[in-house]
């Protein structure tokens, strides 16, 4: 387990959430910078002929990336549940052949879930959410497991996979288990959204995703302080 995810760390990370600080200490960080150094280390996980998961593939910036990167004999499985981000998605990556789009998200098990738009600009911010009143007026989208899709031949097993879920990454996870342990998947890119999670009552999932990595096979590090880089090591 990393510094980042013991007990003392979570606990002062969200005391400084309460208060306001965390957000205070990231407006001297520049956006463009602030991500850099895991952006470079995520696409240099992905190889000539990889097969790749971009999980919350939202409008399709590293979907693209991705696809240029593993070539034509290489492929990229899209997901994206949320039904504005996948057209723009649909639009953005048409043509290009090597890219499987699904309008559907991962977790841990096949459920309909209520879900969130984000009102940012790209609906980057759009969510899964619990468990919400039906008049809510909020949007219903489809759930699917990892290991049930490579089980039944819908997508090929990963090499690599990114994970980018606004606080739905645990679930994500926990429903590729079989995946995880196998040796055809190198790398993981995750965003680990802390507060997201802490709002859901899971402010121990980043331990949890850590510990779950490593019994995998795999060691984590962290480039900056919301995003993991699991690579493969045994």
């Amino acid at each position: 387990m990393s510094w980042r995810t013991n007990s003392l760390a979570l606990s002062l990370r969200n005391m400084g959430r309460r208060f306001g600080l965390n957000s205070f200490l990231m407006s001297f960080v520049s956006s463009s910078s602030y991500e850099d150094k895991f952006n470079k280390a995520l696409l240099s996980c992905v190889k000539r002929n990889d097969v790749v998961w971009d999980v919350g593939a939202n409008i399709g910036h590293y979907t693209s990336l991705f696809a240029d990167l593993a070539g034509s004999q290489g492929k990229v499985f899209a997901f994206e549940p949320s039904s504005q981000n996948y057209d723009r998605l649909a639009l953005n990556l048409k043509g290009i052949e090597n890219v499987f789009l699904f309008p559907y998200g991962l977790g841990d098990k096949e459920e309909t879930v209520f879900f969130k738009q984000g009102d940012d600009e790209l609906g980057a911010t759009s969510q899964v959410l619990d468990v919400v009143a039906l008049e809510s007026g909020y949007d219903q989208v489809e759930i699917r497991c990892g290991d049930q899709l490579v089980e039944s031949d819908s997508v090929g097993l990963p090499n690599f996979v990114k994970i980018d879920v606004e606080g739905f990454e645990l679930e994500v996870l926990s429903g590729m288990r079989e995946i995880l342990n196998s040796q055809e998947l190198k790398a993981l890119g995750i965003e680990v959204h802390f507060g997201l999670l802490a709002a859901r009552g899971m402010a121990h999932a980043p331990q949890e995703i850590e510990s779950l990595l490593g019994k995998a096979g795999f060691s984590c590090s962290w480039p900056d302080s919301s995003h993991i880089l699991a690579i493969r090591t045994k």
